[in-house]
């Protein structure tokens, strides 16, 4: 059978009936989940590791080093691995974990549930079933298993606070959907791996991150900022008829912080020449952040920080493809 390694980094799925964190030792994990979900055992060999248990929005850079450097160390002694992790940053550690480990030529499957495993009514056991499932198939891919869908990691984000179908993949289609059959897309695991590579020792999640809207005063990025993220209008749409805003962009570009615009639209990405607007921000020194989700180029941005990169490095990671993230409307990278 498949040697798959669990794991369980915190979340829902996990939670005692109370909603608090379950106190998790891995052999009486591994215990209780057989006894709750048996047909696991059907599926795969399964060993459990608790790296660390918190709700994930208390998730600092440093667990998922931890956990991508647990992962890379393991991948001899396993076929697979199933990420329990808790759906509030779900999206961007997948984000990162796709990064990360797109060489690691083994599936990494991360999922949670919206309601505890302990519950009568929870998505808990279908999605742990599920991820378990596509962990055993050896397909060379890092992403979120959760509801009726796989989706990449650099292409996810969270859909509903409620919703058992809680993430989606916005500009890519699902590497699976799954009902009473389990249909991989033909393309998934295989996308060009071209992530540098000097990154991963360290992140630096030091990033200004903006959301505008309409009578927003701009202010300079506070000290201490190592780049700005804009999720602006549309295409890449910005006020650019107020004179705060170009004194923010120019503040930026004297203190050479990069500047990346990605959109407020969860379809479609930024074209900075599409509009007056977007080509006024262009030639102040912003760089467009294309398709990139809100995580995808939060964890581009970290990793390329985290090496010592500036403007010009960040410039080159978002014109480019690390890990299949997508880079044409409704398309799947090229391999």
């Amino acid at each position: 059978m498949p040697k798959i390694l669990l794991l369980h980094t915190g979340g829902t799925l996990g939670m005692a009936p109370s909603g608090e964190p379950a106190a998790l030792a891995p052999g009486r994990f591994l215990n209780d989940l057989l006894l709750q979900v048996p047909e696991l055992a059907k599926l795969a060999e399964l060993a459990v590791e608790v790296p660390f248990n918190q709700d994930s929005a208390c998730l600092e850079p440093e667990h998922i080093l931890v956990l991508a450097e647990r992962i890379r160390k393991a991948a001899a002694d396993f076929d697979g691995f199933v990420v329990i992790h808790g759906t509030d940053t779900m999206a961007f550690s997948a984000s990162m974990l796709g990064f990360l480990l797109a060489d690691l030529g083994k599936p990494v499957v991360l999922t949670g549930s919206q309601r505890p495993l302990a519950f009568v009514r929870s998505d808990a056991r279908s999605n742990v079933v599920n991820a378990v499932d596509l962990a055993c198939r050896a397909i060379p891919e890092v992403g979120i298993c959760f509801g009726t869908h796989w989706l990449r990691g650099v292409a996810a984000d969270k859909l509903s606070v409620s919703q058992f179908e809680a993430f989606e993949s916005p500009n890519l289609a699902p590497l699976a959907e799954i009902g009473a059959e389990i249909r991989l897309h033909p393309e998934a695991g295989h996308f060009e791996r071209c992530v540098p590579r000097d990154l991963g020792r360290a992140l630096n999640l030091a990033v200004n991150t903006v959301t505008p809207h309409p009578g927003m005063s701009w202010s300079s990025a506070p000290e201490g900022s190592a780049a700005v993220l804009i999720q602006a209008f549309g295409a890449g749409n910005l006020p650019m008829a107020r004179p705060d805003l170009n004194a923010f962009l120019g503040d930026c570009r004297r203190r050479h912080l990069p500047v990346v615009v990605i959109s407020q639209c969860p379809r479609g990405g930024v074209d900075l020449s599409a509009y007056e607007m977007g080509r006024k921000v262009e030639e102040l020194g912003a760089i467009s952040g294309g398709l990139h989700t809100r995580w995808t180029a939060l964890a581009k941005l970290g990793l390329v920080l985290g090496a010592g990169g500036g403007v010009d490095q960040v410039q080159q990671a978002f014109a480019s493809q690390w890990a299949g993230e997508p880079f044409l409307d409704g398309a799947w990278p090229q391999s």
